[in-house]
């Protein structure tokens, strides 16, 4: 059996971590999700030995092909380093740079210099999409998509979901535009957010459910001002949900 240790002092042994495998993922996927909860949970400090790629491998029931690709995803989202050698293996990262969304007080979770920078473009549009949408000639069914998406991100029931959600809303206020430069270049930068799949969680010591309360009822005052073709309270909506939603760079917790 495998001693974890940090800082030279035996913390627990390997075969002591449980891992608790969500399903509808890739299995690589899963894996890495499996290791990085186990990290979070069980709050592992860095340098903390997870074990080698079989035993891994082993403890989580998956090939050790399943297992590398797992390590390549953790490595990338700057969970885990890899060591060789008599004492090598897998261990718990130092903490690497990420997103905090401001006021929020949560944390995404993904490939984070390119979420990062898609970021902060997308802040700087966000008003401007918002404001342009409300201002725009529609009918009341074009609106359907929308509120559809208020509903969808109203109803989720952790945070991951609720991000995932999010995202969706906000490309729909886009397709609500009439500048088209603007909606283009701002679904671009959605695009860019979710295809790198990030995965929102609160910071220890938040408040996941007041914190989706909040922002669900900005949101609900966008989709309200967008709906009444009032840019008035648009732009209210617009720097309300500035200042709960702007991401700025942050260390992980």
């Amino acid at each position: 059996m495998i001693s974890q240790l940090t800082q030279g002092v035996v913390v627990s042994d390997v075969a002591d971590l449980a891992f608790d495998m969500p399903r509808r993922e890739s299995r690589a996927e899963a894996t890495a999700q499996a290791v990085e909860r186990r990290i979070v949970q069980d709050q592992l400090e860095p340098g903390v030995r997870l074990g080698t790629r079989r035993e891994l491998g082993e403890l989580l029931g998956v090939a050790l092909q399943t297992v590398s690709e797992a390590i390549k995803l953790l490595e990338d989202r700057g969970r885990v380093v890899t060591k060789t050698g008599p004492h090598g293996g897998v261990f718990v990262a130092e903490p690497a740079m990420g997103v905090r969304l401001a006021r929020s007080m949560m944390a995404v979770a993904g490939s984070e210099a390119r979420v990062v920078e898609a970021l902060k473009v997308r802040d700087i549009l966000e008003s401007a999409v918002i404001i342009d949408a409300a201002g725009a000639n529609h009918r009341e069914p074009d609106f359907d998509g929308m509120r559809q998406a208020l509903e969808h991100m109203t109803a989720a029931t952790d945070t991951a979901e609720f991000y995932r959600r999010n995202l969706e809303f906000h490309a729909e206020v886009a397709r609500l535009c009439d500048n088209e430069v603007l909606r283009t270049m701002y679904c671009v930068l959605l695009e860019i957010v979710q295809s790198n799949a990030p995965r929102l969680t609160p910071l220890p010591g938040e408040d996941a459910e007041k914190l989706l309360s909040g922002r669900t009822q900005v949101h609900a005052d966008i989709a309200d001002a967008i709906a009444n073709g009032n840019v008035k309270d648009a732009r209210v909506a617009a720097r309300a949900h500035a200042k709960r939603g702007h991401a700025v760079v942050a260390r992980r917790p």
